[in-house]
């Protein structure tokens, strides 16, 4: 079963499949006006489908190391699909078709790096964020996922009361039951971006007055104090404060999403080479769903 087939069952919503679906050099100049409004985790299953017509890059082969699962049943169900290819994935149980809602599984789970998942890549300020098994640092939406070490395991159940089950089963394919989890390590630009708003929490009062000197908006602002809290002082303990602008952020994390989808394209618009704009992007590595 670990075949490394694709299964790449669910096309992104929305613009990212537009763009993939559509003409490259007619759509860039509407993308490039859109990429503001894209929701990261979107682009990313964009992303995805470009890494599973091509094989795994390096960050997803490092996933690929005995990646995380329920073990062989979980709540009486058997795994009934592996695939390694876009990412680790384990299934369990049967896939029951819903229309065009896709075929959820009953509990599934997959295993990224804290590159490509972590709270700022995928940044849900309206969701809880806690510690799970120790050190696991859990955020979630319709999915949880939960950092370690230096990756991100995600699970997806198909009935809610599954999934605490499920989060506590989680463990390395090599591990014959669950053990506590060691806490997340996280890129630099990442933990820059959380020394934003600490550095700033020191010097003002109040969290709207953190928020207009940092760009973000208060529920960013409680999201990324909450993150940071949890990780601890040590995980932040010489990290230096970031000197470019939020603003300046979000746009090289817009020229990353669509130098990656339009490297020629996006280079002739930004009077650079191909080779000048991703080592310029580089500097979000981390920030931008994929690595």
């Amino acid at each position: 079963m670990r075949d490394g087939s694709i299964w790449f069952r669910r096309p992104a919503p929305g613009p990212t499949r537009e763009i993939m679906e559509g003409g490259a050099c007619e759509q860039y100049d509407e993308e490039m006006g859109r990429a503001g409004r894209i929701i990261l985790f979107a682009v990313l299953g964009a992303m995805l489908f470009i890494a599973s017509a091509s094989g795994q890059s390096a960050d997803e082969k490092r996933a690929s190391v005995d990646p995380y699962w329920l073990g062989p049943f979980f709540a009486g169900l058997p795994v009934s699909e592996e695939r390694e290819v876009p990412v680790p994935e384990f299934a369990y149980g049967e896939c029951i078709s819903v229309g065009e809602g896709g075929c959820p599984w009953p509990a599934r789970v997959e295993t990224s790096t804290t590159c490509a998942v972590n709270p700022i890549a995928h940044e849900t300020p309206f969701a809880p964020v806690s510690l799970l098994r120790g050190g696991g640092l859990t955020t979630e939406d319709e999915r949880v996922y939960v950092s370690t070490g230096d990756r991100t395991f995600t699970v997806e159940t198909g009935k809610p009361e599954l999934r605490s089950a499920a989060l506590r089963e989680a463990r390395p394919h090599s591990q014959p039951a669950p053990e506590p989890l060691p806490p997340p390590v996280y890129p630099i630009t990442v933990l820059r971006e959380l020394k934003r708003v600490t550095a700033a929490a020191k010097r003002l009062r109040g969290v709207k007055a953190i928020a207009r000197e940092t760009e973000l908006s208060p529920e960013q602002v409680r999201y990324r104090l909450r993150v940071a809290e949890l990780l601890g002082p040590e995980a932040l303990s010489g990290v230096p404060v970031p000197t470019m602008s939020t603003a300046r952020v979000k746009r090289l994390i817009q020229l990353a999403i669509l130098v990656r989808l339009y490297p020629t394209r996006t280079a002739e618009k930004n009077g650079m080479t191909v080779a000048e704009l991703r080592k310029l992007v580089s500097r979000v590595r981390g920030l931008t769903g994929f690595c």
